[in-house]
């Protein structure tokens, strides 16, 4: 059995179904715009981009707070840097997810990963600043940046683990069975 996908025109919102061909181009009859993926099959692929973005930023995070423990403040700032970046890339490709996702589940879990991502992003931005505190010799403004950061990684963990994407299909997998 095929599986059809939906296609929303950028232009005046018209939306298609397909069966068969990933990725086809369509042109919109009412307006002549492209219509991109949209629904749980564009959810799903901003999920995983986002998952992406995510767990590379997770990585970078980790890495530059080793560099800070090794006292290379310029060095770290630029991890951290790379990290918020990273994770705002994230949250944006999240956000899609929640929007376009068609099923509580996915999105559910898209907007926990929101959250946390958000959390992280900015606990990346606060030590980033704090690097460049110290760096400047401001260590009263470092430990703030610092205490800061603290609070937006322990804010993190109340979002628990992010699902991977292989985890997010089996769970959409499952509520689809159960469904019919």
């Amino acid at each position: 059995m095929e599986q059809s996908q939906t296609y929303r025109c950028d232009g005046c919102g018209s939306e298609y179904r397909v069966l068969g061909e990933p990725r086809p181009k369509i042109v919109c009859r009412d307006c002549e715009r492209e219509a991109t993926l949209s629904g749980t099959a564009a959810a799903q692929r901003a999920y995983h981009i986002g998952y992406t973005r995510y767990r590379e930023a997770r990585r970078q995070l980790s890495d530059a707070l080793a560099t800070v423990e090794d006292g290379e403040m310029a060095l770290a700032r630029g991890g951290f840097d790379s990290a918020a970046s990273d994770f705002e890339e994230s949250v944006e490709e999240f956000t899609t997810t929640v929007r376009e996702a068609d099923d509580d589940s996915l999105t559910e879990l898209a907007e926990r990963a929101r959250k946390k991502a958000t959390c992280l992003w900015q606990a990346a931005e606060w030590l980033s600043g704090m690097t460049y505190a110290s760096e400047q010799g401001e260590s009263t403004q470092a430990s703030q940046y610092r205490h800061d950061a603290e609070n937006r990684l322990q804010a993190a963990t109340e979002y628990g683990t992010v699902s991977s994407p292989e985890e997010l299909l089996q769970t959409t997998e499952s509520e689809v069975k159960s469904d019919t």
